[in-house]
């Protein structure tokens, strides 16, 4: 789109560069662009695309024809600036894109102004491997956002042991996709009428090389920043698809699906695939999307997810009621549930009873467009009370289970399917818990 290296060609430049450095210095800048969401969110998805193409023009304007710029993704760019004197040639360009990229930009019309933020990195000083000197850079712009828009901000020695520690759970990542180091953990979702575990949901997990767990939050934001998580998301759904079809056949297996496995391109095919290599039914695989990947480009995602649907597969929107609106894709596509999101738990109780009653009305809602609707985040027996009470479908959370490997499923989670009892108007706690 922008007519710029991607990711992978600017690691084979710099990799060049350095292998002919000789005693020369050399710069790489990360480039991120601060306001970039607002932009998406007023002028929309070919608004957003406008401005990057804008912005690749006033970078690629800035720089030398020995330079490289590239795009790394989203509203990240990147470039190697080989043969500098010293850092003061690298800090000049640097704010040189700073200043060119705060002019206004003129988008069908409407002015749009933004701020940018640029983490730089210099070779021998900060390390002489493509890949330190990029987590270098990266480092360095994460220290320069966390101190305001509109910075530049070099690598620096008190920053190396964060840079190790990055640089460890880079490894680990790469390690686990190439070993088949990535666990899967299942936690269950309740049929709130019956009783019954009716299916779980997947969910990623990776341990370090001493065997302690990464915390998801940590290592999926970086798996996304090296451009593996499209990798790993398929290795998810043919590993769900494979255990799933273990299960008796009453039971469903949730997956979530990235907006980076949809950038990459034949989703519909990967889910197919999956499917027919483990002979699961489509009918027991859900694919929960979240509404920020809708924002990305409305049009072309739920044409594909329409695909996907064709096959017989239920499409979850997932995290509902909160971030982006959600009410303008309920019409536009046919979800076959909704899954509300955790937040609204904690609140319940309270004098204000204002998140009680989005509860019901986002319950209601999805009820009266033939969706089911699922709550996650119920831990204690008063939730129970309350999801049952207002009509909720299904719910999930530690209360029923938290997530474990498959091999330690309860039997019983899986044979009391068709076994155990209707629930009762009052529900016992232990009625509850027996099921898990």
């Amino acid at each position: 789109m922008t007519r710029l290296a991607n990711r992978g060609h600017f690691s084979e430049a710099l990799g060049h560069a350095l292998d002919q450095r000789g005693e020369g210095r050399l710069a790489v800048h990360h480039i991120n662009l601060d306001r970039f969401k607002e932009v998406n969110d007023t002028l929309g998805h070919q608004g957003g695309d406008a401005l990057l193409r804008l912005a690749a023009e006033r970078i690629r304007a800035s720089t030398r024809a020995e330079d490289v710029v590239a795009r790394l993704g989203g509203d990240e760019f990147a470039v190697l600036q080989p043969h500098i004197a010293d850092r003061g040639q690298a800090e000049s360009l640097a704010y040189r894109i700073l200043d060119i990229l705060a002019e206004p930009f003129v988008i069908n019309g409407h002015e749009a102004t933004i701020s940018t933020s640029m983490g730089i990195a210099v070779a021998p000083e900060d390390g002489l491997e493509a890949e330190r000197l990029l987590s270098s850079a990266d480092l360095a712009l994460y220290h320069s956002k966390a101190e305001g828009r509109g910075r530049v901000g070099f690598f620096t020695s008190d920053m190396d042991a964060e840079l190790q520690e990055r640089l460890r759970l880079e490894r680990c990542i790469r390690e686990a996709l190439r070993d088949d180091g990535f666990q899967l953990h299942f936690q269950p979702l309740v049929d709130m009428a019956q009783a019954n575990v009716v299916g779980f949901e997947a969910l990623l997990r990776l341990k370090d090389a001493d065997g302690q767990p990464i915390p998801p939050m940590t290592f999926i934001p970086i798996a996304e920043e090296m451009g593996l998580i499209a990798k790993i998301g398929t290795w998810v759904i043919h590993q769900a698809c494979h255990t799933a079809a273990q299960w008796p056949p009453h039971l469903s297996i949730a997956v979530n699906l990235s907006a980076a496995q949809f950038e990459a391109g034949g989703a519909t095919e990967i889910v197919s695939a999956a499917l027919a290599d483990a002979r699961l039914p489509p009918h027991r695989l859900q694919l929960e999307i979240t509404k920020s990947l809708l924002v990305r480009d409305a049009d072309a995602i739920m044409l594909e997810l329409r695909r996907i649907k064709a096959l017989g597969v239920a499409i979850v929107m997932d995290d509902f009621g909160t971030g982006y609106s959600s009410l303008s894709y309920l019409w536009r596509f046919p979800f076959d549930k909704i899954k509300i999101d955790r937040a609204f738990l904690p609140s319940l109780g309270a004098e204000n009873r204002a998140a009680e009653m989005i509860v019901r009305t986002m319950v209601g809602l999805g009820h009266s467009l033939q969706m089911r609707v699922t709550i996650e985040g119920v831990e204690n027996a008063d939730q129970v009370a309350f999801v049952r009470d207002i009509g909720c479908d299904e719910a999930q959370g530690y209360y029923f289970g938290r997530p474990m490997p498959a091999n330690d499923l309860p039997a019983r989670m899986l044979m009391d399917v068709q076994q155990a009892p209707p629930m009762k108007p009052s529900p016992t706690v232990g009625q509850l818990q027996s099921i898990t």
